[in-house]
């Protein structure tokens, strides 16, 4: 068995651990960065990454397909489809990774499932964004298709200049009501197939309220509880992820999911419990 995992980073934890547990089950891999892909449309098609062909590989599983521009990322994309089309097995599928990297889609799957969510509004209008800013008194505006905690900000009610600057430098504005809690942190949970693997706080750094890993947050970990369980396992199903990372708030009304990561790392599960989530999905991977 030959699988590809695609990751733009050459040291990532995930992808390093993926690759270990695929091998240590018998398969071979293929380290392919994304930023080296090409198309040959010409009598036949043939894809390839960094010289490795990836129509003979058994299956791909995505870590990270990389930034650059909206055209690179559509490219990206397509190519993923069109593996997808060949009946070859991609993990997460290009559909999950989209829905879970737009927010829109994400928080529009949560609420057609009935999951509890925040109160969200996303617009393209000025009078309405205010107006939603105005009703939530501090929302957190995120980019659609933003990452690693970067580029979120807090704003209130008075904070009409800057949400009209954000609007034009983005063209629309994604605002979610601010949760408070006495300890500023969230829960990012894993799930692999139908199955909780098991879920960490992320803790915001003294004096801060973003508790993103990649921006300081620390990891401890986080009982799994029934309510935990369930609210994290629809998420999954409802961006028909293999696995994801799912994002929830402590509030006063119970859990709430605020996002969910089609493309997660799990370094933090090992490190705040020592599970590696990589060896379930290496099996997930193996056995579809």
């Amino acid at each position: 068995m030959r699988f590809g995992i695609v990751v733009s980073d050459p040291d990532d934890w995930t992808a390093a651990s993926l690759g270990s547990a695929l091998r240590r089950r018998g398969a071979k891999t293929f380290y392919l960065n994304f930023s080296r892909l090409s198309a040959c449309l010409d009598r036949k098609f043939s894809l390839a990454s960094n010289g490795v062909n990836l129509l003979e590989l058994d299956g791909l599983i995505v870590r990270d397909l990389g930034r650059r521009g909206a055209h690179d990322v559509a490219f990206r994309f397509e190519a993923l489809q069109a593996l997808e089309e060949l009946g070859m097995p991609v993990f997460n599928s290009s559909s999950a990774i989209a829905r879970a990297a737009n927010k829109f889609a994400t928080s529009l799957a949560l609420t057609r499932s009935g999951i509890p969510t925040p109160h969200t509004t996303i617009a393209t209008d000025p009078e309405e964004a205010l107006q939603a800013l105005d009703n939530y008194g501090r929302a957190v505006s995120k980019p659609l298709f933003g990452y690693k905690g970067r580029d979120i900000e807090l704003l209130t009610s008075s904070d009409r200049q800057r949400l009209e600057e954000i609007m034009q430098r983005q063209g629309l504005v994604y605002l979610q009501e601010f949760v408070s809690s006495p300890q500023p942190r969230d829960i990012r949970a894993f799930v692999v197939g139908e199955r909780l693997m098991g879920a960490i706080y992320r803790v915001a750094p003294p004096g801060q309220w973003i508790s993103n890993l990649a921006r300081g947050g620390t990891a401890a970990p986080c009982e799994v509880t029934p309510e935990l369980v369930d609210l994290s396992v629809r998420a999954a199903r409802a961006i028909r992820a293999s696995y994801c990372g799912v994002d929830l708030l402590e509030t006063s009304q119970g859990l709430k999911v605020i996002e969910v990561n089609g493309t997660p790392s799990g370094r933090g599960l090992f490190v705040a419990m020592g599970l590696d989530v990589t060896d379930a999905i290496a099996g997930l991977v193996l056995e579809s």
